[in-house]
């Protein structure tokens, strides 16, 4: 499973969050994602929320969430707690696994000041498209 969640803004200025789900299917999970999820093989999309249309469009702040597609969500917000506690004095972008879920953030810097704040609209935007499997 692939969540992706994206502030982004067209070129006329409208900003809003942009979502995403893909799935994968059955793979064999150990540790990392299988090699491919997400650059090269981000799944089949079965469901989003497309507030911003795409085209043109500058991505502000970003939130990539690759789990196996079983997984439950108490265990992504269990390993986001563990992501965010390890990486949050690095710089960013920020990049890790935890457990059975692979974390992607990154934001321009006239938003890293509230990223805490962005980063928990992106997580509730991801997780509002997440799909049962």
């Amino acid at each position: 499973m692939l969540l992706t969640a994206q502030r982004v803004q067209n070129p006329a200025g409208l900003e809003g969050i942009n979502a995403f789900c893909n799935l994968h299917g059955p793979y064999d999970w150990f540790g990392e994602p299988p090699a491919g999820i997400p650059d090269t093989n981000p799944g089949m999309r079965v469901n989003d929320n497309v507030i911003v249309p795409p085209g043109g469009n500058r991505v502000r702040s970003y939130l990539d969430i690759v789990a196996p597609d079983e997984t439950p969500t108490t265990e992504i917000l269990a390993a986001v707690r563990r992501f965010v506690m390890a990486v949050r004095t690095d710089s960013l972008p920020w990049a890790a696994t935890v457990g059975r879920c692979t974390f992607r953030f990154g934001l321009d810097l006239g938003l890293e000041q509230q990223w805490a704040t962005e980063f928990q609209e992106l997580l509730e935007a991801a997780l509002r498209v997440r799909s049962p499997v």
